[in-house]
C-alpha cells in the first residue's frame, strides 16, 4: 500500500501529491493519504469522489486516515486549484506592523536570520494577517533585492494588503526600487492600526 504523508502541507499541496500517487499505482490498489488539516481532508475526498474514487477517512489524534482503493481516472489534465476551498485564512482584523528589517535587540546579525526566518514563516501559517505594515528601516523588507521579497509577494497574492510607508521610501530614497505592497501614507497606516483587534510589532 502506498501512502502519502502531506502532513503539514496546505492546499494545493495535499491535492498535488494524491494526483500523483494515483497515477503510480496499479487499478484497485489502496493509497493511503495522512492529512492533518481538516480544510484539506475535504479538498482532497471531495477531489476523489468527483473522479470516482471514495475515501474511508478515519481520525487518529490530530491526523486524518484516508484510505482509498483506485477505481476511478484522473486524467493527466484534471485541474486541483479548484478544489482548494480554505476557511477564513486570513484572521478577521491582525496587523503586523514592521518599524525595522530585523527582529528583536541584540546582535544585528542575529536580528537579519531572525526577521528572515519570521517573514518566510508567515505564508505557511493557517491564519493569516490581514495587513502587513512596513515603516521606516522596515521598508527595506519590501524593496525588490530583499531576501523576504519572495515570501511577501505570496502574502500579497493569498488577499493579505501589504501598505509600505511612502514617507520612509522618500526619506531613504528608495521609492524606485520597492518590489511589493503599495505606497501608503499615515493616515492609511493609521486607520489600519487604530481599527485592528490585535497589533503585532515584530
Amino acid at each position: 500500500m502506498k501512502t502519502v504523508d502531506a502532513k503539514g502541507k496546505l492546499c494545493p499541496l495535499p491535492l498535488i501529491m494524491t494526483k500523483k500517487a494515483l497515477n503510480e499505482i496499479a487499478d484497485n490498489e489502496t493509497l493511503e493519504i495522512l492529512i492533518d488539516n481538516e480544510t484539506s481532508m475535504k479538498n482532497v475526498t471531495r477531489f476523489l469522489a468527483d473522479h470516482g474514487m471514495n475515501a474511508h477517512v478515519e481520525k487518529k489524534g490530530n491526523v486524518f486516515q484516508l484510505l482509498v482503493n483506485k477505481t476511478g481516472v484522473v486524467p493527466e489534465s484534471a485541474a486541483v486549484g479548484e478544489y482548494c476551498e480554505v476557511e477564513n485564512p486570513i484572521k478577521s482584523n491582525l496587523v503586523i506592523a514592521f518599524q525595522r528589517n530585523r527582529l528583536g535587540e541584540g546582535a544585528e546579525e542575529l536580528g537579519n536570520i531572525l526577521i528572515k526566518a519570521f517573514v518566510n514563516t508567515l505564508p505557511e501559517v493557517t491564519l493569516k494577517p490581514k495587513t502587513l505594515i512596513f515603516l521606516n528601516s522596515g521598508i527595506f523588507l519590501a524593496l525588490k533585492d530583499s531576501l523576504v521579497l519572495d515570501s511577501l509577494k505570496k502574502m500579497e497574492e493569498n488577499g493579505v494588503e501589504v501598505l509600505v510607508c511612502g514617507t520612509c521610501l522618500d526619506y531613504y530614497k528608495k521609492k524606485e526600487d520597492l518590489g511589493v505592497g503599495k505606497i501608503s501614507n499615515m493616515y492609511d497606516i493609521l486607520e489600519r492600526l487604530t481599527k485592528a483587534n490585535s497589533v503585532v510589532y515584530p
